[in-house]
């Protein structure tokens, strides 16, 4: 009799070791903690992801060796089109370096590692060792972040290994819908605990105005898939924090209500007057998060099937910015130099289309249309308090990813990791369903 416990022969791709190396490599990858190969100019090298590329390429000569390839698990048609579009907007870049580093990580993350997680996680012990690294990971982001949001005066400082709040806040909205999904789905009081703690905790200390909604819709999302108490006790929780932010958390009111609501730029402004001059802008101006739509659409146009290059947003958005044409002191086709403009603001899709063309942002989006379409049906496959915690929290993470990108360009170094592994985290629940569902169908079981 076969025993139905075993993951399909096809999944055995790669030796135990990688198991405990792909583990290593979550534990590391919520953070942004990098070397830099030129302090201004980079590239930058996340120590997370140079462990993954080493993990990767240590997989890679396994399965070499081994002639293991018909038992690999592949990333989707999106994922390798997303990188080949990389490659060929390389041709069209102002800076060839930025683009080749940018096609690089787009291979590291959506291939090579999504290969890497998705071979591993292999049956369930494996997802929930899985899902221990990720809760131990998160719970030392959070605790950093707390200790800093009660500490730190300046909202940006709160980031715990992130470069600024808007990406710390990243994070959380990715997973607090997973750990809340897993918390009300299982059965374990002491997990249970630790990870609704982790979510109340974590959701304190987001100080990034538009990921607070994100997150709450998606919180939202998961509480609605439980029943009973499971269901209007977080429900009521919400509430309340929504009902007494302002007394409460009142910086937390302050990011997601009155600063979100004004769109304005409030440091002071300067905008080139001439050779060595500069003057002062005493007018409002829209804060460069919203005023770079503009901009990024036109820079679309300038090569609408693949774009500027990748990697090369940043070095051309100046050039396609368009005279608002309310403020005769505004000048054309620059943006104001603020101060201190806010950091990791930009549209993920506007980014992606501007340099990487239509075919880039088709790409994208039908890579977050296949793993949502792949997260929907992991309720049709939950046979246990794990499977219902991920079919709860998988498809709210996604959908916290999805409205996320308009906001905070969520694949960056320290996000992308954690983004893949979702990604693997909805491939591997499948496979191992439908492998077992195999198993129970053969005629020896």
């Amino acid at each position: 009799m076969a025993d139905p416990g075993l993951p399909p022969a096809r999944s055995q791709a790669l030796p135990t070791a990688f198991l405990w190396a792909a583990l290593a490599v979550i534990l590391v990858a919520p953070s942004q903690l990098a070397y830099a190969v030129h302090p201004k100019d980079g590239p930058f090298i996340g120590y997370a992801d140079l462990l993954a590329g080493v993990v990767c390429l240590a997989a890679l000569l396994v399965v070499v060796a081994t002639w293991r390839w018909s038992r690999l698990v592949f990333p989707p048609l999106a994922a390798w089109a997303l990188v080949v579009v990389a490659a060929l907007s390389t041709a069209h870049a102002l800076q060839p370096r930025s683009a080749v580093v940018e096609t690089v990580q787009w291979a590291l993350y959506l291939i090579a590692v999504y290969m890497l997680f998705a071979n591993v996680l292999t049956d369930r012990l494996r997802l929930r060792y899985a899902l221990v690294a990720l809760t131990l990971a998160t719970t030392g982001v959070v605790l950093w972040g707390l200790a800093q949001y009660l500490t730190e005066t300046d909202p940006l400082r709160v980031r715990a290994g992130f470069s600024n709040r808007n990406t710390y806040s990243a994070f959380l909205a990715l997973i607090l819908p997973l750990l809340l999904a897993v918390g009300l789905h299982t059965r374990r009081t002491g997990w249970a605990v630790w990870w609704l703690v982790l979510v109340a905790l974590g959701l304190v200390t987001m100080l990034s105005g538009p990921l607070i909604w994100v997150t709450l819709v998606a919180l939202v999302w998961v509480a609605f898939t439980a029943t009973g108490l499971r269901r209007w006790v977080p429900l009521a929780a919400l509430a309340v924090v929504f009902a007494t932010a302002p007394w409460v958390l009142p910086r937390n009111y302050q990011a997601a209500g009155n600063e979100l609501a004004y769109p304005y730029e409030t440091e002071i402004l300067k905008i080139p007057g001439g050779p060595g001059q500069a003057r002062e802008l005493t007018v409002p101006v829209v804060k460069k998060r919203w005023l770079e739509w503009q901009p990024a659409l036109r820079m679309l146009s300038a090569n609408f099937p693949l774009g500027v290059g990748a990697g090369n947003y940043q070095i051309n958005i100046g050039q396609y910015y368009e005279d608002l044409g309310a403020n005769p002191d505004f000048p054309a086709a620059s943006l104001p130099n603020v101060k201190k403009t806010e950091p990791d603001t930009n549209n993920l899709y506007l980014v992606t289309a501007g340099s990487m063309g239509i075919c880039g942002l088709t790409a994208l989006l039908g890579l977050f249309a296949h793993f949502w379409r792949r997260a929907t049906n992991l309720w049709s496959v939950a046979e246990d308090d794990l499977g219902r915690g991920l079919a709860a929290g998988l498809p709210a993470a996604l959908l916290a990813l999805v409205i996320g990108n308009l906001f905070t360009a969520m694949f960056v170094r320290g996000l992308s990791l954690v983004i893949v592994l979702l990604f693997a985290l909805v491939e591997a629940t499948l496979r191992l369903s439908q492998g077992q569902s195999e198993l129970r169908q053969s005629p020896g079981v």
